[in-house]
Formats: C-alpha cells, structure tokens, sequence
C-alpha cells in the first residue's frame, strides 16, 4: 500500500476510537504531507520511531481537549502503525528510484512518458500553458572517444545537475536518450522556455570540469515547444526535436564559419 493509504485507513480506524479527530501525516526527509480531516483547535503529536530512525510525525487535532484516556488509546493505536508506514514508505522509496536513472539522478524515459501524458491531460483541462524543452549534449560521441566512457559519465552527471539547478521546483527534469534530456516546464509559455532553454546554454557552457582538458568545452543545443491544445506527447516531442535538429544544424554551421575565419586570420 501506498502511504496515504495507510494514513486515511488508519485515520478511519482511529475515529472509530477516539470521535471526531482529524490525522496529518508529515515527512518532512521524503517531502511527504497527508491530511486526513480539517485542521482544529487541539492538538498532540508523535514522532514514529523504528530501531532509531524516524518513520515521520502523526498530529492529532480536535476541536474539543483531548482527554488523558483519549491520548492512551492514541498510543497503543499508534504502536500497530509504525511497521506497516515503514513497509510503505520502503515500498515509495523503491518505486521513486524505480523511476530514476542511477547515473544522472534525473527521471527516466519510462517515468517522462507517464508524467507527460498526465500534465497534458491537466493543461487541456485547466486551459493553463506548459512548454518542454529537448536538450541534446554536442559532440558526445567525441568525448567518449578522446575520454572514456567514464569521463563521459561525469560530464553526463555534471550536465543533468546544471539543468536542474537552471529550472524551477515546479519543472521536472527526464534523461531522454544517452545524451538527451528533456524538461517539462508547467504554466509555462514558449517565451519564458525560450528563456530558461538560453539560461540552461550558457551555464553549461560555462562548466569546468576537472576531467576535462582545459581545452575542452562542453555545449548542449536545445529545441522548445509549447503545448497546443488538442495535441498529443508524440506531437509535441516531434516539434521540440525538430527545433532541436534546426539548432544543432545552426550551430555546426557557425562552428564551420568560426574555424574558416581563424584560419584565414591565421594563414592556414
């Protein structure tokens, strides 16, 4: 069982006991947060404990003072909820890193695709914006290739926690490919991707990473789209990529240009 069910099903079986008590549930180390009932006058806590470590805080409110008996059988009800909350919450844990890749930290291809199809839904009903911004890592293969695979795990790395750190608490960030990613901006409007997308650019590019040869840079290209109402996941994942192709095609011609121009300027 997921974690709020165990809080509404012990919720329900405490106000059998103890009438008219409203439960919250906080863990605050797994940025959980469930009410069950509306939040009253009166008040008493609990810190769950196993072995040591901490399952998280149960309060109990009610708009009349809780008796001394009402908090006994609070306690003793208490002490058949720790095993079954720490079955959960070891349940969640595995499911989130189910849904992670190990080596960038950042969601899955398996986990963007359910998330996406879900914020669309949310968009279309809520006529609210969403935008979603590919992000490609230029010229990967060539650092793998000059590298190892290992250096180009720590530019992986270095990469996925730049645009994370770029992006909003609100944003979630996915690992698309070996060295795509892509983010999923919510209220969000293709100019403020724009704009996040340029932001992300730059403080890659400015990255120093101690494996590297100082010679080295490091760039990504990136292609936005915003959602139009009506369209799918695969739509919209096309236009971000086929803008990410444009941006890349751009940049490889600019590259061209740059090295052309030094060497004229240089007599090579």
């Amino acid at each position: 069982m997921h974690v709020k069910d165990i809080v509404h099903a012990f919720a329900n079986e405490i106000r059998r006991v103890v009438r008219d008590v409203s439960v919250r549930y906080r863990n605050q180390p797994c940025q959980i947060l469930i009410e069950d009932g509306t939040n009253q006058l009166h008040r008493c806590s609990y810190e769950l404990t196993l072995l040591g470590d901490s399952l998280g805080e149960v309060t109990f409110t009610r708009n009349t003072l809780l008796s001394d008996h009402d908090q006994e059988l609070l306690e003793i009800l208490l002490c058949a909820l720790i095993y079954p909350m720490r079955n959960a919450l070891l349940y969640e844990q595995a499911l989130t890193q189910a849904l992670k890749g190990p080596l960038t930290g950042v969601n899955n291809r398996t986990s963007m695709d359910t998330y996406l199809k879900h914020k669309i839904l949310v968009s279309e009903r809520h006529n609210t914006s969403m935008s979603l911004i590919m992000l490609d890592v230029d010229l990967f293969q060539s650092i793998n290739d000059t590298f190892g695979h290992l250096v180009g795990d720590v530019v992986l790395r270095a990469i996925a926690d730049t645009i994370v750190k770029c992006t909003r608490d609100s944003d979630v960030v996915f690992r698309y490919g070996v060295e795509e990613f892509v983010a999923i901006l919510t209220n969000t409007e293709g100019a403020g991707a724009d704009f996040l997308a340029e932001r992300v650019r730059q403080s890659v590019a400015e990255l120093d990473i101690d494996v590297l040869a100082n010679h080295t840079s490091i760039t990504v290209s990136a292609g936005v789209a915003q959602f139009r109402s009506g369209g799918s996941p695969v739509s919209l994942l096309s236009r971000a990529d086929a803008r990410l192709f444009t941006a890349k095609k751009w940049d490889a011609i600019a590259s061209n240009l740059a090295a052309t121009s030094e060497s004229l300027l240089w007599g090579r």
